[in-house]
């Protein structure tokens, strides 16, 4: 039996080859769109808006009086923890972009 490949069929040929790098570009832009307008957002919400600032600075209060690891803390509860942290530093770090900091 010859293998001619030019008569090869795949199941994956009618999803359509990998995208030109036009299509590629025009999705990572729309992309970059979206999460300068998340940034925006955020920077709204959490430094422009009294009620943000003041739950923003609740949760910041709230986290750096909590530990993130106790004598009886599992690996898990840490990494719950911390990433409740690193949610509130995140939130930090956009304004600061945001603003240009």
């Amino acid at each position: 039996m010859a293998n001619n490949s030019n008569q090869y069929k795949s199941g994956f040929d009618s999803i359509g080859g990998l995208p030109s790098e036009q299509q590629a570009q025009a999705y990572q832009d729309e992309q970059a769109r979206v999460w300068d307008k998340l940034d925006q957002l955020i920077h709204e919400v959490f430094e422009q808006n009294e009620k943000g600032k003041e739950l923003i600075g609740v949760w910041e209060k709230a986290l750096i009086m909590s530990p993130t690891v106790t004598a009886h803390s599992t690996q898990f509860q840490a990494g719950i923890e911390e990433g409740k942290k690193e949610f509130i530093r995140n939130i930090y770090l956009t304004i600061n972009k945001v603003q240009g900091e």
